[in-house]
């Protein structure tokens, strides 16, 4: 995996990082006078990482944010969570029947590929797979709205959408897109790996040719006055009810489930 420089911020993105992938850590800024909470032991794993830290005031931690909920630490990586191609096929063969990916066709904020990220990491997914251009790569937005996602589930950037599709097809992938237009639901569905579930992005949903290369659309139904749903909420749904298929009666008995937490 390779990436750029980025920044990622936020309480439970950074400790993931430490936990997770501390060598593309180059440094840390944390808030200046910090004594109680979580931040000194963050700053004592990070210190005993011999990863730098600098102390900085809540004005200049905004700034380096962007405004955004830093929760007083920030810490500069070398790039994190990108899979290449030839990583990435080389995971589908390995994975084989067990193999489960989510592709998002255009998803263009970064806060919902963050939350797709999330979500992918909470129901087992292998990998992201996004188109290189016009759509959300791994900001600090995304990496914060991923709340430590990213550094468990690699995004794949394709130059070719479509060729990554038929790849994934004539490798006995079976390729479902979520389409409201779909007469069949995804509850009359029987999903079964290998699988990548396609989802469309804001506003357009899957575009005219990523849907004709997909295996089967399906439709999540909608009972109220909404047309559809916001893209991370639609690829939550399809992805548990995935998991509800394959693992029904071990999900009923989970005992790690929580919701509405924020990193």
């Amino acid at each position: 995996m390779g990436g750029e420089n980025q920044r990622v911020y936020g309480l439970h993105s950074v400790r993931t990082l430490v936990e997770k992938r501390p060598e593309t850590i180059r440094d840390a800024v944390l808030l200046r006078g910090s004594r109680s909470g979580a931040l000194p032991a963050l700053r004592r794993a990070l210190e005993a990482l011999g990863i730098p830290v600098e102390e900085a005031d809540r004005e200049r931690l905004n700034r380096m944010s962007g405004g955004g909920r830093h929760q007083g630490v920030l810490v500069r990586t070398a790039g994190i969570g990108e899979m290449g191609i030839t990583e990435f096929e080389e995971r589908v063969i390995e994975r084989g029947r067990s193999f489960l990916c989510l592709v998002l066709d255009g998803v263009q904020d970064p806060r919902n590929l963050g939350a797709c990220l999330r979500n992918a990491d909470a129901a087992g997914v292998d990998a992201i797979v996004v188109p290189r251009r016009r759509a959300a790569g791994l900001t600090a937005a995304a990496l914060k709205a991923a709340s430590g996602a990213a550094a468990t589930v690699p995004l794949v950037r394709v130059n070719n959408l479509a060729g990554t599709l038929r790849w994934l097809r004539n490798a006995g992938v079976w390729v479902v897109g979520a389409d409201g237009g779909a007469s069949r639901t995804i509850y009359q569905a029987g999903f079964r790996p290998p699988l990548a579930l396609v989802v469309g992005g804001e506003g357009k949903g899957l575009r005219r040719l990523t849907r004709e290369l997909c295996d089967e659309t399906l439709s999540i139904p909608m009972r109220g006055v909404v047309e559809s749903l916001n893209v991370s909420v639609a690829a939550g749904v399809l992805l548990f009810e995935v998991q509800r298929q394959l693992h029904g009666q071990e999900s009923s008995n989970a005992t790690r489930g929580t919701t509405g937490q924020q990193g």
